[in-house]
């Protein structure tokens, strides 16, 4: 378990709302071995968890966690969110459960932080909680703006799966943007963009899409757009809030496809 072990002692708590409960599933399961008889190891629990929750409360106050305290928080509210929004229209679906595979493969999980993603997902499915207090809780940690838009991108990813997306799944996706603390615009946007991939070849991007305008943007309104997509995927500024590398690689990888959108509409305009 490593640091998942180590981890255990503050991740259950008040700070995190929903997560209090379910990083203790997720994270639990190795400390059992280390404790004696059931009775002992019921007590010591208790104690453990109650320890922790004084210790996360005070720690509400602030903004910033240890890095190994946001990154379990930021895994376990991934596998939480991809649970709830595959669970949506009453069962989950093989495509779904392939979906979400692949989102791990997207954020280029290392097998230890996939493992947690996974435990998450597990224990979600049937605990009470909404997917709304979920990403409430991602959003605490993902302060970068283009790491949550990437997220909501990945959400729309698993309704998709099936080739249909529910009224209960698109419910979700309209409402998420709220906690997700993105811009509502983007479900429209992402709506029409899915329609569209639906229809036409996925190798004919849009690159007016990838950077955020319309074809109809001035030139001076799509350079803007584009010097806002670069700024929210720039490395630095997601490494300084924390983010686990995993995440700053796949921002990477979006900044590339930003970048490649940038140089076809310059072609095509004649912008130097």
């Amino acid at each position: 378990m490593g640091w998942l072990g180590g981890a255990i002692g503050y991740a259950l708590g008040s700070r995190f709302g929903a997560l209090g409960g379910i990083i203790g599933a997720v994270l639990g399961s190795g400390i059992a071995d280390l404790l004696g008889s059931k009775a002992k190891e019921a007590e010591v629990w208790r104690q453990m968890k109650n320890e922790a929750h004084e210790r996360m409360r005070a720690r509400a106050t602030s903004r910033h966690g240890t890095p190994q305290e946001r990154e379990v928080v930021f895994l376990t509210a991934v596998g939480a969110m991809l649970a709830k929004l595959s669970k949506a229209d009453g069962h989950v679906d093989a495509t779904e459960i392939e979906a979400g595979e692949r989102a791990f493969v997207r954020l280029g999980l290392t097998p230890q932080n996939r493992e947690l993603c996974i435990r998450a997902f597990r224990a979600a499915k049937t605990d009470s909680h909404s997917i709304f207090e979920y990403a409430e809780s991602f959003a605490s940690v993902a302060r970068a703006v283009a790491i949550r838009e990437m997220m909501y991108d990945i959400l729309w990813d698993v309704a998709c799966a099936d080739g249909t997306v529910s009224v209960e799944e698109r419910s979700i996706l309209e409402l998420i943007v709220t906690p997700l603390r993105i811009r509502p615009s983007i479900f429209v946007e992402q709506r029409s963009r899915r329609m569209r991939t639906s229809q036409t070849s996925q190798s004919a991007v849009d690159p007016y899409s990838v950077i955020g305008c319309s074809a109809s943007a001035t030139n001076e309104e799509v350079r803007r757009a584009y010097r806002a997509q670069a700024k929210k995927h720039h490395p630095d500024l997601l490494r300084a809030q924390g983010l686990p590398e995993e995440m700053i690689a796949r921002a990477n990888e979006q900044m590339a496809r930003i970048n490649a959108a940038w140089d076809e509409i310059k072609r095509a305009r004649g912008i130097g």
